[in-house]
């Protein structure tokens, strides 16, 4: 099966997609209906359907910078009922062989993880077991990378940064990531340029990203 992207915001397909993801993901690292509207309307934040015989199955939404050599996986999620049947893994491989399609000139598709390490052992143990499903997909994760989600409805989020490469030779630097961080703050959650919390990503960088 291949990804459909969804252009019809009012469509039943469009529903079905914000319904799946609203499910599946925190509300405190959800976007506001109005932004995700206004987003998707600028037409490089992109929502795709995961669909078979006219059911949708996932959905996951993407954002292609302009002017940089990755991609950024937002969210993506398997309809509940449908899980641990390996569509998880087959949506990702999907959003990566899009993403190559869409330029052959990226290098890295970049998306966020829980961080469960101050949680309780249950949700430290969901943590790692969705870090490891990402690895065995080939993704790495930023190990010495501090991050923290801006959300729209509190207190920033602590989460993880796990980068996936679309190239067999790429390679990720602080400088490259720093861009792609910014970029992020700005167009999809719409913070400053100087936005503290941006301002704290970019002084935590190390030197040298290690991604295991």
């Amino acid at each position: 099966m291949q990804l459909a992207r969804v252009l019809d915001i009012h469509s039943h397909e469009f529903e079905q997609c914000t319904a799946i993801l609203r499910e599946a993901i925190s509300p405190e690292t959800q976007l506001p209906p109005e932004r995700l509207r206004n987003l998707l309307a600028g037409g490089r934040y992109q929502c795709f359907s995961y669909p078979s015989a006219g059911d949708v199955l996932g959905a996951a939404l993407v954002y292609f910078p302009e002017s940089l050599s990755l991609v950024w996986l937002d969210y993506f999620a398997i309809r509940s009922d449908l899980r641990g049947r390996g569509l998880g893994s087959d949506l990702f491989r999907e959003i990566a062989r899009l993403s190559s399609e869409q330029s052959p000139l990226l290098e890295w598709l970049l998306f966020e993880v829980d961080d469960g390490r101050d949680g309780d052992a249950e949700r430290q143990a969901m943590s790692e077991r969705r870090i490891a499903f990402y690895q065995r997909l080939g993704a790495r994760l930023l190990k010495n990378v501090s991050y923290k989600f801006p959300s729209s409805f509190g207190e920033p989020v602590p989460m993880r940064l796990m980068a996936y490469p679309l190239q067999q030779d790429a390679t990720l630097s602080p400088g490259m990531l720093r861009r792609a961080v910014a970029d992020v703050f700005v167009h999809i959650h719409g913070r400053s340029a100087d936005d503290p919390l941006l301002q704290w990503f970019s002084a935590a960088l190390p030197e040298e990203i290690e991604a295991v």
